[in-house]
């Protein structure tokens, strides 16, 4: 791995679009989603967010962008749903609007709503603390890969640009995304012809990915939603490459065959008088 290639796994975030199809029951959001075209996402987002082999590790973490929930973590568990965001572009929000967006206008519909909340989890998911002298957020780098329904509705609303401000008192609420972080949008900034293109996009990277990271996979932490994972080792018995139950038959087969006079053991019980009875 180069160090340009090191230096760019360091503080990456990769937040991708859910998808239409989803399971029948509630499961980890990772899961609920079962188009390939979700898979190929997912694949990528796992797979950019490994561990750089460095002594100056930072966080590395990816997310889903729901057009329900706004931002869910992979482990979270997520009851199937069917919003999408045409579902919320022209209904308006009960009530009087409290929020200026960033991009200076009233939050008057669900469509506006559900990008503030996308603004607000942003914020927090960026800077979750990931040590305990950590006081800057990890993020440098946040990838972006979803469709243009969703990113223009984010992007015309300046949510990833300014702050929210309360009407009412005029001030700017919630932290702003980390100023040293880049946003990145692959999908909107390549010259794609279609879903089909974009999944051998993606398969390519992801390839190129796993390869990069492939020396240091048995020693390094690998990072997903912000939990740890750690490989095991080949002696433990939990690991894939170790047939546990072939193990334990073999060893069986083994002591079956041993000759009866080895297996034979004399019982002797002592008196109370120290002879043997």
């Amino acid at each position: 791995m180069t160090a340009t290639q090191t230096e760019r796994t360091r503080g990456r975030f990769v937040l991708i679009g859910c998808g239409d199809a989803k399971t029948d029951q509630p499961v980890a959001a990772r899961d609920l989603y079962t188009s390939s075209y979700f898979s190929v996402k997912r694949s990528y987002a796992e797979a950019a967010v490994q561990w750089a082999r460095t002594a100056g590790r930072r966080a590395n973490s990816w997310g889903i962008l729901s057009a329900e929930h706004g931002i869910l973590m992979p482990r979270q568990t997520v009851a199937p749903y069917d919003t999408t965001i045409e579902d919320l572009r022209d209904e308006p929000i009960e009530g009087e609007s409290h929020y200026w967006l960033p991009s200076g206008e009233r939050a008057e519909s669900r469509l506006d709503r559900w990008a503030l909340r996308v603004h607000s989890a942003l914020a927090d998911w960026l800077r979750r603390p990931y040590a305990a002298d950590q006081k800057d957020s990890p993020c440098r780098e946040l990838v972006v890969l979803a469709g243009s329904d969703y990113i223009d509705a984010l992007r015309e609303r300046g949510i990833f640009d300014g702050r929210p401000t309360a009407i009412r008192t005029g001030r700017e609420t919630h932290t702003a995304l980390p100023p040293k972080a880049t946003v990145r949008f692959p999908f909107q900034e390549r010259d794609f012809d279609g879903m089909f293109d974009q999944m051998e996009w993606l398969s390519d990277r992801t390839e190129e990915l796993e390869a990069a990271a492939k020396p240091a996979r048995r020693t390094e932490l690998t990072a997903f939603d912000g939990g740890f994972e750690r490989e095991s080792a080949t002696w433990q018995a939990s690991h894939s490459g170790v047939d546990v139950e072939g193990t334990e038959q073999a060893g069986l087969d083994a002591f079956e065959t041993v000759p009866e006079r080895f297996l034979a053991t004399r019982q002797t019980s002592l008196t109370t008088d120290g002879e043997e009875e």
